[in-house]
């Protein structure tokens, strides 16, 4: 590895999903870098059986449905294949996604995506809905528990359908490591949501100057929301122009250039 790859030897920890994780360790590796993942979260099937499965036998009589995450598809596409239920014929519903990953991965499940805003983040989506939505026609949120209530709230005008269809659990077996790497210095955090954020805190808030480990590494959050929950633990931190893993990659190479 040359000397002058952008990244070269620098640890750079991973604290999104470990299956998420992948592709953005092998772009920092390309690049150099050492990449650590050390998932502090991971995704579960949401426990209200009953709730979903009651709308989705239904879910012919909505005219929207609205993706806020890649994890919310794949979890709403195995709840589908469980109840027997073909995309194929629901072909007239119209769909919002949050942003172009996410639209991406709808597209390679054959889904039609009508609508994506310029921004990747639900202020932006709710913005666009309320353009293309009409009062009388009937949207089906799907998300996770913890997901922000911007469009629910945002769209009371409308006939709105809120479906938890996956949880966001704190990983507490990647504890461990997450402390040893702080304590023992890296050079750069990644961090892809507030959640993860959140989970990273509750990992290491027990060592006393977690905050001062934190902040001499180069931190970045993905977007305006993740940065906003990083303000509030006083962690100092850069968010890209561009609300991806490429752009957070962009804003890593230009920290250590």
């Amino acid at each position: 590895m040359s000397h002058e790859a952008p990244l070269f030897l620098k640890k750079v920890l991973i604290t999104r999903e470990a299956k998420q994780a992948h592709s953005f360790a092998a772009q920092i590796k390309k690049l150099g870098g050492i990449p650590l993942s050390l998932p502090v979260l991971t995704f579960a099937r949401s426990n209200n059986e009953k709730e979903v499965e009651d709308v989705l036998l239904s879910i012919d009589c909505f005219d929207w449905i609205v993706f806020t995450s890649q994890n919310g598809i794949s979890f709403f596409f195995e709840w589908l294949k469980e109840l027997n239920i073909s995309w194929s014929a629901l072909k007239r519903l119209k769909v919002a996604a949050v942003g172009e990953k996410t639209a991406k991965l709808l597209e390679k499940h054959d889904v039609n995506v009508q609508l994506v805003p310029k921004e990747y983040v639900a202020e932006s989506l709710l913005e666009s809905l309320k353009a293309n939505v009409a009062h009388h026609e009937r949207v089906l949120l799907v998300r996770g528990q913890l997901a922000r209530s911007v469009l629910k709230d945002g769209l009371k005008e409308c006939e709105v359908t809120d479906l938890v269809v996956y949880q966001t659990i704190r990983n507490q077996d990647s504890e461990r490591l997450v402390k040893q790497h702080l304590e023992t210095g890296i050079d750069a955090i990644t961090f892809t949501s507030s959640s993860t954020v959140r989970f990273f805190v509750e990992s290491v808030k027990d060592i006393p100057n977690w905050l001062e480990l934190i902040n001499r590494a180069k931190v970045v959050c993905i977007g305006p929301i993740t940065s906003q929950t990083a303000s509030e633990y006083g962690i100092k931190h850069l968010v890209p122009n561009t609300y991806t893993i490429n752009g957070m990659i962009d804003m890593l190479v230009s920290c250590f250039e």
